[in-house]
């Protein structure tokens, strides 16, 4: 490493001549190292012991403090705004992988991502169904945070799953709060479609602690059955909803799991409860834990009027498994989103007051036929929000043709993104759009609220959708590589709402000084990395990140790459 003389010498040189001095400096570099200079003096003098003799002129002194604090003073000011830029919200993130965009193959038939999520340390968790030429299994990949397979998962980043003896489907993915990943979807057994469940250690391997073999399989109704949604309870059991067949039409089901995957029999005497909503059948989407332990399963429904179309169907459940008659008065609820059709296939959120946000596709209320984006948000007792574009539904047209939500995610501000597939110009394109709390579109987003995005070289369907921690916005899906469809994944900018929360105030404390952030910051200048970058500072009571590499909320390294941007080692 060079010694700091010889930086300081650099910095008095052929820094004092570069745009970055020109933006460091209000005035001219030699005035401005001997304004600091002068200060330096002044303060030293205050500070010098009674009867010290100081004198505040001497030129050398002057010339030898001005290099030295040029020097600091440029290197802390480039290590904190020398970041790098960040782009508008709704740009692709040029960062991520190539251009923004990874696509993963995990054999020669198709392969179709339909789940993301993101973990405590950064990494993206992709799941979904792969074709091994004959039928279809549970695959799941893990990346960086940057995009790359990770290599510590499974040795290659990658897994494929047997399940049932058939085709086996993703549709649901849940993480531990101990990393370790559940998937839960559809699994042909040899006769029919069961609940399956799969869990794996941090690692990727099986998780042998799971039904003995990571695996599970439940017959939830007579005839058939598949799981949609799962969700976590704090206490580790397992909320599966899906839909039922009983040999008189298909409804809603759900059955809890023990945190080994035993049925819980406190829930529903038997673990498993089924449904009838609506006129006939009825199919479950998505599966939402509230704080007080209710369950809220969403999804699809009959009317019983005239014409008999699909509505957006919704049921809520105490912790035992009885339905809550404080929700519209029996536990269901069902509304006609648009004038025909309306599939719930599009996810659901829980919102922070208790409200409930539905996504599918629909046909208009008005217009031409053709299915749309559209949502709708019901009050924490069942009925229509009319907060919500004063109907409590939301219809938004995307690209050329019939636009399909298939998730939707809510960011910490309120705002409300859907994701899902529509028409481009020439091929389907992953399509999403974002919407404040009211319904209306958020034209800060790519300037009207809605971004088309091609991925492959030909069809795309965007699926599964999630918004990390920095505001950015994670979409994947399944891409044409020319022959066949790959896993893909493309992540775009999401901020600004507190995605940057970068500040001079590296510790946190509400101060910005010279013997705990800026200290900090030039030692990251100066390439000193790991725990010798806080080796020796004091940091006040009051400091709110005083460690690095933990990975908590406390970790210094995580504020400045998460929050400033930085590429640390």
């Amino acid at each position: 490493m060079r010694s700091f003389d010889s930086l300081v010498s650099i910095s008095d040189h052929s820094y004092a001549q570069s745009a970055h001095a020109r933006l460091c400096f209000p005035m001219p570099v030699p005035e401005f190292a001997s304004a600091i200079a002068k200060a330096a003096v002044h303060a030293a003098c205050r500070n010098a012991a009674p009867g010290a003799r100081c004198k505040q002129n001497q030129r050398t002194g002057s010339s030898r403090a001005s290099r030295h604090l040029l020097g600091i003073t440029c290197l802390v000011l480039l290590a904190l705004v020398a970041f790098p830029t960040v782009g508008a919200p709704g740009n692709i993130d040029s960062s991520f992988g190539a251009f923004g965009k990874v696509s993963t193959s995990f054999g020669s038939g198709n392969d179709a991502a339909r789940r993301v999520a993101i973990q405590p340390d950064g990494k993206i968790v992709v799941a979904g169904t792969c074709s091994n030429g004959t039928n279809t299994d549970f695959c799941v990949a893990r990346y960086s945070a940057d995009g790359v397979l990770d290599t510590t998962f499974s040795g290659d980043g990658k897994i494929i799953s047997v399940v049932g003896s058939g085709d086996d489907d993703v549709r649901s993915m849940a993480i531990q709060t101990d990393g370790r990943i559940l998937l839960a979807g559809a699994c042909d057994n040899g006769a029919t479609t069961s609940f399956c469940l799969v869990r794996y250690s941090t690692t990727g391997a099986l998780d042998t602690s799971f039904n003995g073999n990571g695996k599970l399989l439940t017959a939830a109704g007579s005839n058939s059955s598949s799981i949609r949604g799962v969700a976590l309870q704090p206490d580790g059991k397992i909320v599966a909803g899906g839909t039922c067949d009983n040999g008189s039409g298909n409804t809603f089901c759900v059955a809890r799991y023990g945190a080994d995957g035993a049925l819980d029999t406190t829930f529903s005497g038997d673990g498993k409860l089924t449904t009838t909503i609506g006129a006939s059948v009825s199919y479950v989407d998505t599966v939402l834990l509230q704080p007080d332990g209710k369950i809220v399963v969403t999804g699809l429904c009959y009317s019983s009027a005239a014409g008999g179309y699909s509505q957006f169907c919704l049921a809520r459940y105490n912790v035992n498994g009885s339905l809550d008659s404080t929700f519209n008065t029996d536990g269901r609820a069902q509304a006609q989103i648009g004038n025909f059709n309306a599939s719930a296939y599009g996810g659901a959120v829980l919102q922070p007051d208790g409200k409930i946000v539905m996504a599918g596709y629909c046909d208009p209320l008005a217009g031409p036929p053709g299915s749309m984006f559209c949502l709708a948000r019901f009050e924490a007792n069942g009925a229509l929000d009319t907060g919500f574009s004063t109907d409590g539904q939301v219809f938004t047209t995307m690209g050329n043709d019939s636009s399909y939500i298939r998730s939707v995610a809510l960011q910490t501000d309120g705002k409300i993104i859907a994701a899902g597939r529509c028409q481009g110009l020439a091929t389907a394109d992953f399509c999403f759009a974002r919407y404040h709390g009211t319904g209306a579109l958020d034209t800060s987003f790519n300037t009207d609220g809605r971004v088309i995005s091609a991925i492959g070289s030909d069809d795309d369907n965007g699926f599964g959708l999630t918004v990390q921690p920095d505001g950015k916005i994670v979409v994947v899906g399944n891409c044409s590589n020319g022959s066949n469809d790959d896993f893909c994944i493309a992540r775009y900018e999401g901020g600004p709402f507190g995605a940057r929360a970068c500040s001079f105030d590296i510790d946190g404390d509400g101060k910005v000084l010279a013997t705990t952030d800026m200290l900090i910051a030039t030692r990251i200048a100066l390439g000193v990395t790991g725990n010798a970058v806080l080796g020796g500072v004091t940091f006040s009571a009051t400091a709110t990140r005083d460690e690095w590499g933990t990975n908590t909320a406390r970790d210094i390294r995580k504020f400045l790459t998460t929050q400033c941007g930085m590429v640390l080692p």
